[in-house]
C-alpha cells in the first residue's frame, strides 16, 4: 500500500509530465492502474492523462463560486500550472499570489488531488511500483531549487565562499591542488539563496579541482555596479594540455551551476576553456534595496508591480499624478521609473518631458508602459525602454536588469 507521502510524490511527478506520454506510459501509478493494456485501445499513458485531467475537473466546485474560495483556487492553480502550462508570473498575477503563497497553495492543491486519486486506486495496491521513471536532471534540479527559492534572502558572499572552501579543502588536498581566494575588501552581500550559492561554488570548485593537470584553482570576486562578479579559474601544470574549447556556454559538468545562477537572478557569463587555463564567470545581484517609482493613475497597476517585485529586493513607490511623480523622483532618486501614458490632466509624455528637463531627475531611467504603440516617441523624448501593456512580470524584470545591471 502506498503511503500518503509516496502517493503525493508520484502525483506531483505525473503532473510535471502531464503531456509527456512516453514518460506517463511507464509511470508507477499508470502501471499499477493498468498493468495490461489490450491493443487497439487507448494506451496506458492516454488513460492516465485522461484520469489526471478528469480528477482535476472534479475539484471544480459546482455553481461557479467565487474564485477566492480555497477549493476553487486550488482548481484554478492546477489548471493554469499543469493543464494550460502557464508561466508562474502569469499565474501569480491572475490569482493574486505572492511567491510563497503560490507554492503553499500548490502543495495543498496537489495533496487534495492525491486524495481524490487514492479513492480510484484498486484496493490492495501493494504491487504498485514505488520508484519513479528516470527524469531529466535539469527538471529535478529546477524543482528542488524552486522549493529552496521560496524565500529569497540577503547572503553574505564572503561567508559562503569560506564555507565552500572548507567543503572542497580535503578534495583539493587529495588532488594536490592549491586553492587561492581573492575577494574585494568589504564585498557586498548578494541577493538570492545561501544554499544555492553554496552549491554553485562547491560544484564549480570541485569540477575544476578534479580536472586533469590542474595544480591551482583561484576564486575572485569583485563588485561591479549593482552586481557581484565571480571568476573561478584554473592553472594547468602542462601548457600543452588540450582542453575542450567552449565559448559562451557552460561545459556539461557545470550545467547545474549555470542553472542555479540564473534561477537566483544572476547571469552566467560562460566557461572559457583554453589549453593553458579554464575560466568560469558569473554575476549575482547585490543585495541593496532599489526603489522603483511606478507612475500610473490605476492603483491596481502599482499593486501588481509591487507583487511582481516582492521577491526581487525592490521597494515600489506609487504616484498617480504628474506633480506627485516629479516630487517623489526628486526626493527619493529612485533607481528607475515606470510611466503610464494615458494619464488624466497631464499625460505621460508631459511627465517624461518634465523629468528630463529637471537636472535632478534627468539621469533616472524611465520605462514607458503603454497600450499605445509609441516606442519611437518614447525614445525620442529620452525614455530608456518601452513596454507594451499589459506588462508581464518577466518583461519588467528583464527591462530593469538590462537598465540597472549595466549601470
Amino acid at each position: 500500500m502506498l503511503t500518503q507521502d509516496e502517493l503525493l510524490v508520484q502525483v506531483r511527478d505525473a503532473l510535471h509530465h502531464l503531456y509527456d506520454y512516453s514518460y506517463l506510459e511507464r509511470h508507477p501509478l499508470a502501471l499499477g492502474l493498468w498493468p495490461e493494456v489490450a491493443g487497439g485501445g487507448p494506451s496506458r499513458a492516454q488513460r492516465f492523462n485522461r484520469l489526471l485531467l478528469e480528477s482535476i475537473e472534479e475539484l471544480n466546485p459546482p455553481g461557479a463560486p467565487s474564485k477566492d474560495a480555497p477549493r476553487a483556487r486550488y482548481y484554478s492553480l492546477l489548471v493554469y500550472r499543469y493543464v494550460e502550462e502557464r508561466t508562474l508570473p502569469d499565474i501569480m498575477r491572475e490569482l493574486g499570489y505572492s511567491r510563497s503563497e503560490f507554492f503553499r497553495d500548490q502543495r495543498q492543491a496537489i495533496a487534495l488531488l492525491a486524495s481524490l486519486l487514492r479513492e480510484k486506486l484498486p484496493q490492495g495496491n501493494s504491487s504498485f511500483p514505488q520508484s519513479l521513471p528516470s527524469a531529466q536532471p535539469g527538471d529535478v534540479l529546477h524543482a528542488e531549487a524552486e522549493r529552496v527559492l521560496h524565500q529569497r534572502e540577503t547572503v553574505d558572499a564572503t561567508q559562503v565562499i569560506q564555507g565552500a572552501l572548507e567543503v572542497v579543502g580535503q578534495l583539493a588536498g587529495q588532488h594536490d591542488v592549491t586553492v587561492e581566494c581573492d575577494l574585494t575588501c568589504g564585498l557586498p552581500s548578494v541577493y538570492g539563496s545561501r544554499t544555492l550559492l553554496r552549491q554553485v561554488l562547491i560544484k564549480t570548485l570541485s569540477s575544476m579541482i578534479t580536472q586533469p593537470g590542474v595544480r591551482q584553482v583561484r576564486i575572485r570576486m569583485r563588485q561591479t555596479g549593482h552586481t557581484v562578479a565571480a571568476e573561478l579559474s584554473t592553472r594547468l601544470s602542462t601548457p600543452d594540455h588540450q582542453a575542450d574549447v567552449v565559448t559562451g556556454h557552460p561545459a556539461p559538468d557545470l550545467a547545474s551551476a549555470c542553472q542555479l545562477v540564473e534561477m537566483m537572478g544572476g547571469h552566467w557569463q560562460g566557461l572559457d576553456a583554453r589549453p593553458e587555463e579554464c575560466v568560469c564567470r558569473f554575476d549575482l545581484p547585490v543585495a541593496s534595496e532599489r526603489v522603483l517609482l511606478v507612475v500610473d493613475d490605476n492603483e491596481a497597476i502599482i499593486r501588481a508591480f509591487r507583487g511582481y517585485l516582492v521577491d526581487y529586493h525592490y521597494r515600489v513607490v506609487g504616484a498617480i499624478t504628474g506633480a506627485e511623480a516629479v516630487q517623489i523622483a526628486r526626493e527619493l532618486q529612485p533607481a528607475a521609473i515606470t510611466l503610464d501614458v494615458m494619464m488624466p490632466s497631464q499625460d505621460g509624455w508631459e511627465i517624461l518631458q518634465a523629468l528630463k528637463k529637471d537636472p535632478v531627475t534627468q539621469p533616472i531611467p524611465v520605462i514607458i508602459c503603454s497600450v499605445l504603440e509609441d516606442s519611437e516617441v518614447a525614445h525620442s523624448l529620452g525614455a530608456a525602454a518601452y513596454l507594451p501593456k499589459p506588462v508581464m512580470e518577466t518583461d519588467l524584470l528583464a527591462a530593469l536588469r538590462r537598465l540597472l545591471d549595466a549601470s
